[in-house]
This record gives structure tokens, sequence and C-alpha cells, in this order.
């Protein structure tokens, strides 16, 4: 799991990232033809503008973004330690203090990079370690010049970076641990969530979850059709052949409805042996032959251990001003009345 933003999608961040660069590759530039005196600039910087133009245009392209935040983090942080090197350890160290200071803060951004890339605790690692590279190469400059009652205020200044940059490490790694921990923890209860809306037998919706959506589709019942369907004789099917044929009858019902539904279609389980399916239509020829295929599918081909299965179907159309309970009760006459006239069939509710 990633760490602190795992939550930001990859379509957000590849266009977070595109503009991102976008931006740095004017003011890369505006720099580089500023300051062409200073030799890390003059060189280094129209190589790191072309790398930023080539991430720019894979990003666009659409290249693999994991690929992407990996090469760019490296490069960045390599270019980076390079440059506080630099301005470490070449020309006059008062006058390089701005440069050094502003590396400093990109280093902050390349950890919070670290965390949106990778999980939290090889976010911490590497944050950490990229703090002590930093610590080390400081202390290299400025321990042996501050002995000797040089560069004060610099060497105050740089531990100052560095706390910043070690409490940063440690802030993004709690804030990381907190979001993985909500995230859990959210996780769990949308699984919770789902296990009471889903029968365990099939996989399908169960009434609960039935009834929520009969809820939601009843704003707008115009073209709504609620069908129930029935096992015909499961009672013979469970005391002939058991029940755990029984309950392999009931998944490969579920099954082959599954795949002979319409796409807009809803399929779930009302209890026993009874299936329930939420369909749109326009008209009630178009429902009722889809309906149709649905029966035939089930009754066409033998099941397992069984032989011949047949189901009964009841359809209801719903009505503006109708109520659920009124619909359910009308889809539930239309099925009694299929069994009545015996059974392996398809009745529609009168209106």
């Amino acid at each position: 799991m990633r760490g602190l933003f795992v939550a930001i999608s990859k379509s957000k961040r590849r266009a977070a990232y595109f503009w991102a660069i976008l931006l740095a590759i004017p003011v890369l530039f505006f720099i580089w033809l500023m300051r062409p005196e200073e030799g890390f600039i003059r060189w280094l910087y129209p190589a790191f503008i072309l790398m930023c133009a080539g991430w720019a245009w894979r990003l666009y392209r659409g290249v693999n973004l994991g690929a992407i935040e990996r090469e760019t983090i490296a490069t960045v942080t390599l270019f980076f330690t390079i440059k506080l090197a630099y301005y470490l350890f070449w020309g006059n160290l008062e006058h390089n203090w701005v440069e050094i200071e502003s590396t400093y803060w990109v280093m902050a951004f390349v950890m919070v990079l670290l965390y949106i890339v990778f999980d939290a605790r090889t976010g911490l690692v590497y944050s950490l370690a990229l703090a002590v590279v930093t610590l080390i190469l400081g202390l290299l400059r400025l321990g042996g010049e501050v002995a000797q009652g040089l560069y004060r205020a610099e060497f105050l200044a740089f531990i100052r970076s560095e706390m910043r940059l070690f409490a940063m490490a440690g802030l993004l790694y709690a804030l990381a641990i907190v979001k993985d921990q909500l995230a859990l923890a959210n996780r769990q209860v949308e699984e919770m969530h789902a296990l009471a809306r889903t029968d365990p037998l099939t996989g399908l919706p169960n009434r609960l979850a039935l009834s929520e959506l009969l809820e939601e589709a009843s704003q707008h019942m115009h073209g709504l059709y609620l069908v129930l369907l029935d096992i015909d004789r499961f009672k013979q099917i469970n005391d002939r052949f058991g029940h755990a044929a029984g309950d392999e009858v009931l998944r490969e019902v579920a099954r082959r409805l599954c795949l002979s539904m319409r796409r807009e279609d809803v399929l779930g389980r009302w209890g026993g042996e009874e299936f329930m399916i939420l369909m749109r239509g326009e008209g009630q020829q178009d429902v009722l032959a889809a309906v149709e295929r649905l029966r035939e599918d089930i009754a066409f081909w033998p099941f397992k251990q069984v032989g011949p299965v047949s189901a009964s179907f009841g359809v209801a159309e719903g009505h503006i001003g109708d109520s659920i309970h009124a619909l359910v009760e009308r889809a539930d006459r239309a099925l009694y009345e299929a069994k009545r006239l015996g059974r392996n069939r398809v009745e529609l509710s009168p209106a």
C-alpha cells in the first residue's frame, strides 16, 4: 500500500507531474540565462532541462507512471545532491548559502515524492538516507571550519536545515502510518458493508441490497420492471439429492442468469430458491423476450447430478405512483400464476 498519498489516483498524479514539470522548465531556463557565470548552472542546468522535457513528453504519451516516478526521484536526488556538494565545497561559502538553502527545500520536496511513490517504510528509509547524506556533506565542509571559529552562522543555518529534514522525514512517516490505518479501517468498513449485502452462497446481492436498490429505482418507476423467479420443485431436489446438490443448483442458476442477462439488469437472491431481477425497458415485449431467454437458459441444459431444472418467472411493470410493496406484490402474484399454470413459464402481472 502507498504511504501518505494512497488516495491520489494515477491520472491525477500524472496530470500534477506534467504541469509541475512544464512550469519548472521555463524557471530553470531563466536561471540558466541569468547566471551563466556559475559552472554548475552553466553546464548541468541544460542537461536537467532536457531531462525535464523528456519526462513531460513521456507523461503526455502515457508511459508507465511508476517508472517515470522512480526515475525522476533518482535523477532529482542525484542532481541536487551534486548541487549541494558543489556549493558547499566550491567557491565562497557565504556567497553560496542562498543556493544551499534552496537545495535543502528541494530535498524536502523529494521526501514528499518518496512517500507518494513508495510505501511508508520504504519512504522513511530513503528519506533518512537522504538526510544522512546531506548531513555528512555539511559536516565534512563545516566541521573543521567551525572548530576554528569560522562560519558559525552558516553552521547554525546548516543545523536548522538538517533538523527540518529529519523532522520532515519523521512527520511524513507518522502521517503515512495514520493514513494507512485510516485506509485499512475504511476498507474493512467497506468489506463489512459489502458482506452484509452479499449472498454468501451465490455472491449475488442479497435481500437487503435488493431492497436498497429497489428504493433507489423507485424514484423513476417509468420503464422499471421487477422480475421474481423461483426454481421449480426445489424442495424435491433437496430431498432427493441432498442440500449440497441443492446449493450447487442455486449457484448454477445464478451463474447462468448472470451470463444471459443484459448489462444494465441487476440480479440478486431474494431468499431461498427465489431470485429477483431489476430491469429497465421501453416496452413490455422487449422485456418479456429478455426474460424468456433467461428461462430457456435455465431449462435447456441439464444440471450436474440433478438433471433438468426449470424456473417460473413473474414480471411486474412499474407505474408512476407505485409503491415498492405494490410492485413486489404484483410480481409475486404473477410468479404464483406461472406456478399455477404449470411452471417453467413467464407471466406478466396485469397493470
